[in-house]
């Protein structure tokens, strides 16, 4: 089996902000680059929430009108989901992932292929070998998780479970929720409260993470998992980790097995 199998029976449920026509523009760049790849699933699901400046002559409903008829023009039958608000990059986040598994949920979809706007996809994706699983995903790592194991490749490949959030599969029929409202709603009036807080969550709420919030759902529902990639391209992700000191594990630029978390569209990816 292979994950191609997966993608022609799972919709694609992507996230993103949009604050000003520019992005818009990057936008179509992304869906242009992927479109041989998106076309395979079943349909796209898009979640978005905006902003806008004072001084910009496109209002937060201009911005939606735009990114619905640029979805739509690619993807006739997207499933265009805004957010009713905004609560910055960590909450809005999870607000946003949150609105695609609960529509499929309440939808009767049973796979959720979850990504991002950032996301940047190539053929190789169709060829990777997997087995039957539950959940399917790459992991996070980072230089530090690799000094703290002794650059012990082996543990972190058969131990470490901080799967990354913009790009994994999930079987929605065998989870109860993704990731934990009421949970969200205290911790962001608690980080509100906090004079001079700057927005990087963790840093005020030990274990506040998106990976470990999705980490928690794969344990809490018992999952079977599966690990995106071999040994042999795990060893060579951590060679690069380990060469340049890679210190997020958000592997940003990094194409591997097809998947590319392409943060920075105007600099260089590495492949692994």
């Amino acid at each position: 089996m292979i994950l191609k199998d997966l993608i022609n029976k799972s919709y694609y449920g992507t996230i993103g902000h949009i604050s000003k026509e520019k992005d818009l523009e990057v936008l179509n760049q992304y869906i242009l680059r992927n479109f041989e790849i998106l076309k395979e699933y079943k349909n796209i699901i898009v979640a978005t929430n905006y902003s806008f400046s004072f001084f910009s002559s496109f209002s937060s409903s201009s911005l939606q009108d735009k990114n619905k008829e640029l979805w739509l023009k690619y993807f006739p039958n997207a499933i265009i989901i805004d957010s009713p608000l905004n609560r910055g990059f960590n909450f809005g986040y999870t607000d946003l992932d949150n609105l695609i598994f609960d529509y499929c949920k309440n939808n009767k979809i049973q796979w959720l292929c979850k990504s991002a706007n950032d996301t940047l996809l190539t053929p190789d994706v169709f060829n990777i070998e997997i087995r039957e699983s539950d959940f399917y995903y790459l992991n996070g790592i980072s230089y530090k998780d690799l000094y703290l194991s002794n650059f012990d490749y082996k543990k972190i490949f058969t131990e470490r479970l901080f799967p990354q959030t913009n790009f994994y599969f999930i079987n929605v029929d065998k989870v109860d929720f993704l990731n934990d409202k009421d949970y969200l709603d205290e911790t962001y009036n608690k980080v509100m409260q906090i004079p001079g807080y700057n927005g990087k969550t963790w840093e005020y709420i030990d274990g506040w993470a998106c990976e470990l919030f999705l980490k928690n759902c794969v344990e809490r529902n018992n999952l079977n998992k599966m690990y995106l990639l071999d040994e042999t391209t795990h060893n060579k992700l951590c060679d690069t980790i380990k060469k340049y000191e890679i210190g997020d594990p958000a592997h940003k630029n990094l194409m591997i097995n097809g998947i590319c978390h392409y943060h920075y569209i105007n600099e260089f990816i590495t492949e692994i």
